[in-house]
C-alpha cells in the first residue's frame, strides 16, 4: 500500500495541530479492511449501473424512447372502418407475406365477427410528432373531424379472430368461404364457425416500432380478459413458429405440440388457454 499522507486541519480551541499520520504495509497476518471497502464500493457500483442498464432497457423507456409524445392507449374492438389499417400493421409486422393474413381475409373477419377483434390505438397530434412515423399514420382516421389540432387515432397493435369448433385451429379454420358475401348468413365449412367454442386467434400484430415496450402483452392480456368476460367461448386457440411458444408460455397458453396446419409454409405449433382456469389479472398499460 502507498504511503498516505494527511493534511492536518486548523487548530481549535489551543489544540495542536495533528502531525501527519504514515501509513505502512501490513503483515501477512494483519487484516486489510480497506479491501472488505473496495469489495463493498465495486458491489455497489455494479447494481447501480445494473439498475440504470435495467431502466433503459424497460419497456416504459422504450416506449418513451420510440413515441414523442405521451402514451395514451385506447384499446377497443375493431371494426370494418378500421379495414386499412390492420392491412397497413399486418404487412408490417409479419415480413414474410405467407405469414400474413390477406385483405380477403381481413374484410372477412371484420364483417362477420369484429367482436372477436380488438385494437390498441394511440392519439397523435400532428404537430407534436412532425418527424414520428410508423406504418398506419397514413391510414389512421381522426380522432374528431372537428378538433382544430388534426389530432388521428393510430393503431400499433391488434388480434383478429374467429370461432372454430375444434380445440385446436385447422386449416379451414384459417380459410375463409369465398362467396360469404352471398352466402346471406348460411354456415359453411370454412371459416368462422357461430356456434364454436374456441376463438382461433388468427393475428396478433404490433407495430415493429413499437416492439419491446410491452404492447403484444398488453393486448393479449386485455383480449383473454375480454373473452372471459363475454363468455363467448371455453378457450383460445393460436399457432405460432417456435421462436414465439416461450413467449405465449409467459402469457399462460399452453404448448401442446406440432400443429399439422400447413398455412404459410407449415412449421406451426399449437398453443392453447383455458379460459375457465384462467386469471384475470389488471391490465397494466404502458406509460
Amino acid at each position: 500500500m502507498a504511503t498516505t499522507e494527511r493534511t492536518p486541519p486548523s487548530s481549535a480551541e489551543g489544540s495542536s495541530p495533528i502531525r501527519p499520520t504514515m501509513f505502512h504495509r501490513l503483515s501477512d497476518n494483519a487484516i486489510d479492511e480497506t479491501s472488505d471497502a473496495d469489495s463493498d464500493f465495486v458491489k455497489l457500483q455494479k447494481t447501480i449501473s445494473k439498475e440504470r442498464r435495467e431502466a433503459r432497457e424497460s419497456p416504459q423507456a422504450r416506449l418513451q424512447r420510440a413515441c414523442p409524445f405521451t402514451f395514451h392507449p385506447n384499446i377497443r374492438p375493431l371494426s370494418k372502418s378500421d379495414y386499412e389499417s390492420c392491412i397497413a400493421l399486418e404487412n408490417a409486422a409479419f415480413p414474410d407475406p405467407a405469414h400474413r393474413a390477406t385483405p380477403e381475409k381481413f374484410d372477412y373477419r371484420l364483417s362477420t365477427c369484429p367482436e372477436l377483434s380488438l385494437g390498441v390505438f394511440c392519439t397523435v397530434v400532428p404537430e407534436k410528432a412532425r418527424n414520428w412515423t410508423i406504418e398506419t399514420l397514413d391510414a389512421a382516421k381522426p380522432v374528431e373531424t372537428d378538433r382544430p389540432n388534426g389530432a388521428k387515432s393510430v393503431l400499433v397493435a391488434h388480434i383478429v379472430a374467429t370461432r372454430c369448433t375444434g380445440d385446436t385451429i385447422t386449416d379451414k379454420d384459417m380459410d375463409y368461404p369465398k362467396d360469404w358475401r352471398t352466402r346471406h348468413g348460411r354456415s359453411a365449412d370454412v371459416g368462422h364457425q357461430e356456434s364454436g367454442r374456441t376463438v382461433a386467434l388468427h393475428s396478433m400484430a404490433v407495430a415493429p416500432k413499437l416492439h419491446g415496450c410491452g404492447i403484444g402483452q398488453m393486448i393479449v392480456k386485455a383480449y383473454l380478459q375480454q373473452m372471459k368476460d363475454a363468455q363467448v367461448a371455453d378457450r383460445v386457440a393460436l399457432i405460432c413458429q417456435d421462436y414465439l411458444v416461450t413467449y405465449y408460455e409467459r402469457l399462460g397458453f399452453k404448448c401442446i405440440g406440432k400443429s399439422p396446419v400447413e398455412f404459410g409454409g407449415g412449421g406451426w405449433h399449437d398453443m392453447v388457454i383455458d379460459l375457465a382456469s384462467y386469471e384475470v389479472k389488471a391490465v397494466k398499460t404502458p406509460s
